[in-house]
């Protein structure tokens, strides 16, 4: 066994504080690029070596790709046999399925989970049963609200005993039967994992006593990230103990919109008055420039814990603001610098590999320009996605038969298969076999090998040659799971399927896609000796949109500003800083949800090791029409002594359109336009460079402000133009704080 000294070797001191903190609370507020994981992995390690028990030690994260990173990392010292090191769905699915948990709430060890296209599925039978049009009721927004409540910890009741509104008696109806539907199928939702693992503890004490002699020692990263049920399972496993160490960034916190709670991670103290705390201020991964640019902008969030963020790395290139256009002068510039960098310009005589480079935006929507750039200048690109392939029509028909064999009560899987491959079972007949099945607790198998009345001829025979075929699958053993997938592709007479029923480059990208599943599998099987069918699910099912990504690939990844959480790359880009985009038009209304998009900004800046270019448009197409853009409030904060400006505008012949181009470019990077903000707050008006918004027009920044009071004339920038406005009779509302 090597020596601790060796764990010891190469850390800084507050680096050293946290990796030696043996019982009590631990708060590591560790910020970007400030070696967090080698402190969580190392941590571990030096317990184990101090006589904890690997059996003893819990560590929790929220993405597959970085618990598996996190083994890799321990693994390079020890081979802990007993170590638990997962996400959180993985440990509370884990929990679930041993020793017969899950039976004390009524389902069985081999329930399914439900990713979010069968949940979506679940709810629109919810719906239909409840003749609920869903042109007028839409399932995704129905989904939203049920996870809200659950991540809330709220059932059908207690969601409305907090709402109570119309539209809050529909979603809880659609609630109520969508979670007897789940039941039905022996299947659990992404929140129910977590919701019936507090269920488990809550109610059964020697369960919950189990759990806490067990985990002794718990490890949570990403905290600022978890949720009210994440934080009630923390709090029950760690409530006898108090060993429980949590990183994270505050400034980091960008998921407020599914549940995350920034309070967990800011209130840790007060939730544990004991704790020790070791903040990771050194970072180790961008210029100095590009860090001075991150500090600068994330002080001007108020909910945060003071740190001070410093690095030894070179002062590095200023960051690029470029202002463009249009959309498509942006896409240009950013594959014309793509290009550039990659044969050696910009002051880089070698070049860089295009893995090194990222495109980063807000919305999925403006990837589609950026795609055509890179197609147009030959640059290969792949999209960040990997929730995606296994969404994809013939993926979903192998795991469902794999999902089938599993838990013979999955209805969402039974319905997609049953008729595919075509056997000549028609809707109809599906209809009376899942009638049929209510009666034997939703046994699909055993209802499609039996006589159900009115189901003859074709159908029956199709029914015959589908039950002789899952009697095959079944038999086979769980593990290796790559024969599985082979058998069910080949015993379904798939590839025929897909060759009969598809065009022939359809054909040829579905057929790569199966053969790409029956890699992963392959893969699996490899890394996870001790692997089951169950648990080869249960990963495809809790995937997330970067655990397919290696960096590997020799092209530029283009991604979401949340997808890139976790990432780091040589040459950044950041697309689209306009109000709207980024801040985001649903989060102007409110300073929390305004302050999350800062740190998603942040988050974005602090991917960029070398090279960070910034983009904006003056114009930008929206349902079909070219209208005006306000640079983003947030390039107003930057620190300008970092930043180079280049305009990138093209004024139409004859026109103002540089010289007003111009003045967006200056106003962008001033502060004079607030020289007046005292006078008019203290008259209760508004003032140049204030955020409103107008019923019609949506919303805007003052950009001229005469007179005051009720005979207060604006002018305001919108993005379908810049109006004039009586204020007596604009109805304008004042939008958060004045910067």
């Amino acid at each position: 066994m090597k020596a601790a000294s060796k764990l010891l070797a190469d850390v800084t001191e507050p680096q050293f504080e946290a990796i030696t903190h043996l019982e009590g609370p631990l708060l590591v507020l560790a910020g970007a690029g400030s070696g967090k994981t080698r402190v969580i992995t190392r941590r571990i390690c030096y317990l184990i070596e101090k006589g904890v028990n690997p059996y003893n030690v819990l560590a929790l994260t929220f993405t597959n790709k970085a618990a598996d990173e996190m083994k890799e990392r321990v693994l390079a010292y020890y081979n802990y046999p007993g170590l638990w090191v997962s996400t959180f769905h993985s440990m509370c699915a884990r929990v679930l399925r041993s020793e017969g948990n899950i039976e004390r709430l009524g389902y069985t060890r081999s329930f399914s989970i439900y990713d979010t296209s069968d949940t979506i599925g679940t709810i629109k039978t919810a719906m239909k049963e409840l003749q609920l049009d869903p042109t007028h009721w839409k399932p995704t927004t129905l989904a939203a609200t049920i996870s809200n409540a659950k991540n809330r910890l709220l059932s059908p009741g207690g969601m409305l005993k907090e709402r109570s509104d119309y539209y809050h008696q529909v979603a809880n109806k659609v609630y109520a039967r969508y979670q007897e539907l789940l039941m039905a199928n022996n299947a659990l939702d992404f929140d129910d994992l977590q919701l019936k693992l507090i269920e488990l503890l809550s109610k059964n004490h020697e369960v919950l006593d189990h759990y806490q002699e067990k985990f002794l020692f718990i490890l949570i990263d990403e905290y600022q990230d978890t949720n009210f049920a994440q934080y009630l399972i923390q709090k029950l496993l760690s409530k006898k103990y108090h060993n429980i160490c949590v990183t994270g960034d505050p400034d980091q916190s960008i998921y407020g919109w599914r549940g995350a709670n920034l309070g967990n991670i800011l209130d840790f103290e007060k939730d544990y008055p004991d704790t020790k705390v070791v903040r990771l201020e050194q970072n180790y991964r961008s210029t100095k420039r590009i860090l001075q640019l991150a500090s600068g902008l994330i002080l001007h969030n108020k909910f945060r814990k003071t740190k001070g963020l410093w690095t030894e790395n070179p002062e590095g290139e200023p960051v690029t603001v470029v202002h463009c256009e249009d959309e498509r002068t942006e896409a240009k510039e950013v594959a014309s610098r793509v290009k550039e960098l990659h044969q050696g310009g910009r002051g880089d005589p070698v070049g860089r590999p295009y893995s090194d480079m990222a495109i980063f935006y807000r919305t999925n929507a403006q990837s589609r320009v950026l795609e055509e750039a890179m197609m147009s200048y030959g640059i290969p690109y792949i999209i960040v996605s990997g929730v995606a392939f296994y969404q994809r029509r013939e993926i979903k028909d192998i795991l469902s038969y794999l999902r089938l064999l599993v838990n013979h009560r999955d209805e969402v899987a039974f319905e997609r298969i049953i008729n595919t491959p075509h056997r000549g079972i028609g809707q109809t007949s599906v209809e009376r076999l899942k009638r049929e099945a209510v009666h034997i607790n939703n046994d699909f198998i055993q209802v499609a090998g039996s006589e159900v009345g009115g189901i003859k001829g074709k159908a029956r025979g199709g029914l015959g040659a589908f039950s002789e075929l899952y009697k095959v699958l079944k038999a086979m053993p769980r593990s290796p799971v790559r024969p599985i997938v082979t058998e069910v592709i080949a015993g379904t007479g798939y590839t025929a399927y897909l060759k009969s029923a598809f065009t022939q480059m359809e054909v040829i990208e579905r057929l790569a896609n199966v053969d790409e599943l029956v890699n992963a599998a392959g893969e699996y099987d490899k890394t996870h000796a001790e692997g089951s069918l169950e648990d080869f699910l249960e990963r495809v099912a809790l995937v997330q949109d970067t655990d397919s990504w290696d960096g590997h690939t020799e092209a530029v990844s283009l991604m979401t500003l949340h997808a890139a959480k976790g990432l780091e790359f040589p040459a950044v880009f950041i697309c689209g800083l306009e109000e709207g985009l980024l801040p985001h038009s649903q989060s102007l209304h409110s300073e929390t949800e305004l302050e999350e998009e800062r740190r998603l900004f942040y988050v974005g800046i602090t991917r960029a090791k070398e090279g960070l270019v910034l983009l904006h448009t003056a114009y930008r197409s929206r349902y079909g029409l070219k209208v005006a853009s306000i640079p983003s409030s947030f390039l107003q904060e930057l620190p300008k002594e970092v930043v180079e400006e280049v305009n990138r505008t093209s004024p139409a012949e004859g026109s103002s359109y540089e010289r007003e181009a111009m003045r967006r470019v200056e106003r962008t990077f001033t502060d004079d336009r607030f020289s007046c903000e005292e006078e008019a707050v203290s008259a209760g008006g508004f003032f140049p460079g204030q955020k409103v918004e107008h019923p019609t027009f949506g919303i805007g920044r003052v950009r001229e402000a005469t007179g005051d009071g009720k005979g207060q004339m604006v002018v305001v920038d919108f993005p379908v133009g810049r109006k004039t406005l009586l204020v007596e009779h604009a109805r304008l509302k004042k939008i958060g704080s004045s910067k």
